[in-house]
């Protein structure tokens, strides 16, 4: 799941609708789709929705977008309420499984839209990941990706080298002693937004898959192997991130967007964790450095142990759109609703996305048509590289998504040791296998 909402503030709506000629179908005019989501952006929204508006002059696209906390509590005021719009935008596992019962079956419509081998074109991979969290036997699609998203560490370059450093860093030691030296030269070090959960939970899989890599997959898959080794010595580095001052101060009140997104691209940040998405600033901003990416690299989460392997490849669905029943409801809504997916994920919609750098693409055959630097094309061609490989980055329960999230900024607070609510999360995965 990305949370790219760097131009928004965090009370920011934005309604995008665009008068459209009426159809010569048999409805009196244009049927409106509504959908809400937190991404894609602004000018990324407007520019999907102009497209898909002109190839479809009988559908009007009713678009609000949110910063992701913001989102959060507006879409469950509506599943609680029974408003909700006809297309939401989803996370695959937690967020997808907190609203499956609102949403239709889209295996049949998947059907419908581009054959019965549809599944053909989305890796083995992104169509697990987008089922992750789905009650034993149900192997129904409740969301479909429209894009997919590997997560990384970046750097920013001209900070490194006024900190006096020459590479990012390669162990967990490396970064204790880098982030020393940012803090010196005036950077904040590694900027972690602890009050968004996600990125929580993103950066302490990264730190698992080194500890605990053969306990990451059945955790997320909802098994109760919290409590093991590996994945309490993962607690304990991402407790050590903030005992040895690799975070900045304050992070466990910080967001990730808009706050820090926007401090990195002020060049006020040294490290943060983002992804693949981070290249829509390309297109986003005409700061030379952001521009042509030049100014920016990755790497991947250091080894935690001296003769170690950093974080392997690590990502999977981006987001995806979901269905509602309120669609359901009306033949001509659905029937517009299955028309604006297609476009999102295989059309003009996805494709406005790629040429803006949005993410990476989820369905076979849609790349970026515009042009790119040198810098620019081998970091994305790395990304592509490496997608297939990547490690499934959510967790598909919910509820033991939200009691890890709780678990780990009560270790950053140090209101909890790492024992301790590794317990609890494995405690709320027991009573999770129990209720279900």
């Amino acid at each position: 799941m990305k949370l790219k909402t760097a131009l928004l503030s965090a009370g920011a709506v934005l309604l995008l609708a665009a008068p459209a000629a009426v159809p010569a179908a048999k409805a009196a005019g244009p049927v409106t789709v509504t959908v809400w989501s937190w991404t894609p952006v602004t000018p990324t929204m407007n520019a999907e929705i102009a497209a898909i508006e002109k190839a479809h002059p009988n559908i009007v696209v009713k678009a609000t977008i949110q910063p992701h906390p913001v989102y959060s509590v507006s879409l469950q005021a509506a599943a609680g309420s029974g408003n909700l719009p006809d297309i939401v935008g989803l996370s695959p596992g937690a967020e997808t499984q907190a609203y499956r019962p609102h949403l239709i079956n889209l295996t049949p419509v998947a059907e419908s839209l581009w054959g019965k081998n549809w599944q053909s074109h989305y890796s083995d991979a992104l169509l697990t990941e987008a089922r992750f969290g789905n009650p034993a036997g149900d192997s129904n699609f409740y969301a479909l990706p429209q894009e997919a998203q590997l997560n990384n560490l970046w750097y920013n370059i001209p900070a490194f080298k006024k900190a006096g450093i020459k590479a990012p860093p390669r162990t967990l030691a490396e970064m204790e002693a880098d982030a020393a030296k940012l803090r010196k030269a005036g950077y904040m070090p590694f900027y972690q937004g602890a009050a968004t959960g996600v990125f929580d939970v993103w950066t302490f899989l990264m730190i698992a898959l080194q500890t605990a890599p053969n306990a990451v997959l059945p955790a997320e898959q909802g098994q109760a192997v919290w409590d093991q080794p590996g994945m309490t010595e993962a607690a304990r580095v991402w407790q050590e991130l903030f005992t040895k001052q690799v975070v900045q101060p304050g992070a466990l009140s910080a967001l990730q967007y808009p706050t820090g997104a926007n401090l990195f691209a002020a060049g006020r940040v040294g490290m943060i964790g983002l992804g693949s998405w981070w290249l829509q600033e390309t297109g986003l901003s005409q700061v030379p450095g952001l521009k042509t990416m030049s100014d920016y690299g990755t790497f991947s989460f250091p080894a935690v142990k001296a003769g170690g392997k950093p974080t392997p490849p690590f990502g999977g669905v981006d987001f995806g759109w979901g269905i509602t029943d309120k669609a359901a409801a009306s033949p001509d809504v659905l029937a517009a609703s299955k028309i604006v997916l297609k476009e999102f994920i295989s059309g003009v919609g996805e494709q406005v996305a790629l040429n803006q750098l949005n993410d990476l693409p989820a369905f076979g055959g849609m790349k970026p048509t515009v042009p790119m630097s040198a810098h620019l094309t081998a970091v994305y061609e790395n990304y592509i590289k490496e997608l297939p490989l990547a490690h499934p980055h959510v967790i598909g329960n919910p509820v033991i998504n939200q009691s890890l999230i709780s678990g780990l900024q009560a270790i950053g607070a140090g209101k909890m040791t790492p024992e301790a609510a590794m317990a609890e999360v494995q405690k709320t995965a027991l009573a999770q296998q129990k209720a279900h």
